[in-house]
């Protein structure tokens, strides 16, 4: 059942959506960019709520972005949930196959399956109003795959949800994800959440997928400039690149002389140079793996703690900013003090253009 955009398009005025991706059978693909990117209107296409200008929707094969979008079997969560509120559980879960006539022995197997699924077993007579916001969320989850949809889509159901139930329910999701065959495309604008959901992630930006592979890909090494700032765990500089020898191209930076990996491309109009955190670290103890690395003096100004790792952020000389990565157990030396960061040259990509 896997999911083919083709050239999908649709103008608003001036800003034009425009798209084409694959999502295989039982995979996951996030969309992830700003606001008013056009994430929200690729779901919309996909799901047949709005009429797209050209291009084309093929869900197993076979279009159907001619069809109406209840003949299309795609279900959606939204961001508000949508559920009804007059409807216990098992009648907002078993809409979906009600309105496609499907009896009411073969609709209660549904949707007892379906609640299953999400870990909600004799819900069904449960109101929606008694229920907490990650019970109505997996509500909203079950109600969309009661239907059996040949593609789920998810339009950022978790942000108005407190971060502990957030990560909870991101687990669930993926578990929930590996029983289900249908192709998937959750849209978010948090880096976080993409990393953790996509099996693969698009980075959108002004109606355009820029670029698209693995969060691991994205984070560390990523092609474009939008990319590297947007997504990147680094940071993006300029360079003029000054020749080649046999390790690799020579630049100059504001960070001074550096080497860049041979095979890397780059535009000689605009060469950018992505530094990713984990390229930097406090030069304490050998080098280790380390490739061609560089000891360089920077003022340490503070230690800012994210999740379960700290961020460190320091100045080169002429106040250029720097980040590296560290644990929660990481020392941190006095605010404003000098100190020593190696740079390992053997992960310095170059970035293209956005």
């Amino acid at each position: 059942m896997a999911l083919n955009i083709r050239g999908l398009q649709k103008r608003y005025g001036g800003f034009v959506v425009d798209v084409d991706f694959f999502v295989a059978d039982g995979e996951t693909l996030v969309l992830a960019g700003p606001s008013g990117c056009g994430k929200t209107t690729v779901l919309n296409l996909i799901a047949g709520f709005v009429e797209e200008d050209a291009g084309s929707i093929l869900l197993d094969g076979k279009p159907v972005h001619q069809l109406p979008s209840w003949k299309r079997n795609v279900s959606v969560v939204f961001q508000d949930l949508a559920l009804f509120p007059h409807l216990n559980v098992g009648n907002n879960v078993g809409y979906g196959p009600f309105i496609r006539g499907i009896s009411r022995g073969k609709r209660r197997n549904m949707v007892e399956d379906a609640l299953k699924t999400v870990r909600l077993s004799g819900y069904a007579k449960r109101r929606v109003h008694t229920l907490s916001g990650g019970e109505r969320q997996r509500v909203a989850i079950a109600r969309a795959l009661a239907t059996e949809p040949k593609a789920l889509l998810l339009d950022e159901p978790f942000s108005s949800l407190d971060a502990p139930l957030r990560r909870e329910l991101r687990k669930e999701f993926r578990e929930i994800g590996a029983k289900s065959p249908a192709p998937r495309i959750f849209v978010t604008h948090d880096r976080e959440e993409a990393a953790v959901l996509g099996d693969r992630i698009a980075l959108m930006s002004a109606g355009r997928i820029l670029e698209t592979g693995s969060a691991r890909e994205l984070f560390l090494a990523p092609k474009t400039e939008f990319g590297a700032r947007f997504f990147g765990a680094g940071s993006v500089f300029p360079c003029t690149v000054t020749g080649e020898t046999p390790e690799g191209r020579s630049i100059v930076s504001p960070l001074g002389p550096l080497l860049v990996k041979r095979g890397e491309t780059y535009n000689p109009e605009k060469p950018l140079i992505f530094i990713p955190r984990d390229a930097l670290s406090p030069a304490r103890g050998p080098a280790g793996e380390a490739e061609n690395p560089v000891l360089m003096s920077v003022l340490f100004k503070q230690g800012v703690f994210e999740g379960e790792r700290v961020i460190l952020e320091a100045e080169a000389p002429g106040g250029i900013p720097l980040q590296a990565s560290g644990g929660l157990r990481t020392e941190l030396p006095p605010k404003n003090s000098p100190v020593k960061w190696r740079l390992d040259q053997g992960l310095i990509r170059f970035v293209l253009p956005s």
